[in-house]
């Protein structure tokens, strides 16, 4: 069954990230976001061309075993064919923290991790829904 994830104050999230890693105090300042964008944008193309192990392999490893989890046939791949990812439109922003980044399309909200393969996809699907639950997630969002 495929059960949106709700995401709870992600944008204050990232503040509280910054100031636990010392970027705070030390001024490091947000990256420009490209790579985290190209990832975004790679996992959207792979989806829209049916490639679901392609996109799977752009998910951080512990949101591709939770998608695997939640699907009836226990593999990622079919988890994505069914879930409700829209087409994400222009891309309009992306804002990078740290290790953690966000990209907002017209239609979709894509939230990334880096890790040492790159740029993970952990949510995506994403819409939002105001301040008590930003964000409704198709794939990940925890």
């Amino acid at each position: 069954m495929n059960t949106p994830r709700v995401v709870k104050n992600l944008r204050p999230g990232f503040l509280v990230l910054l100031a636990l890693s010392g970027c705070v105090l030390s001024g490091c300042a947000a990256g420009d976001g490209t790579q985290a964008a190209e990832a975004a944008e790679a996992f959207h193309r792979d989806m829209a061309g049916s490639n679901m192990t392609a996109a799977c392999s752009l998910l951080q490893s512990e949101t591709r075993k939770e998608t695997a989890r939640s699907s009836d046939a226990g593999t990622c791949e079919s988890q994505l064919e069914k879930a409700k990812i829209p087409d994400p439109g222009k891309l309009l922003s992306t804002e990078q923290y740290g290790r953690d980044a966000f990209v907002e399309f017209e239609h979709d909200t894509v939230f990334l991790a880096q890790s040492e393969g790159g740029w993970r996809v952990t949510g995506a699907g994403c819409t939002p829904n105001g301040e008590e639950a930003p964000y409704t997630c198709e794939v990940g969002g925890k």
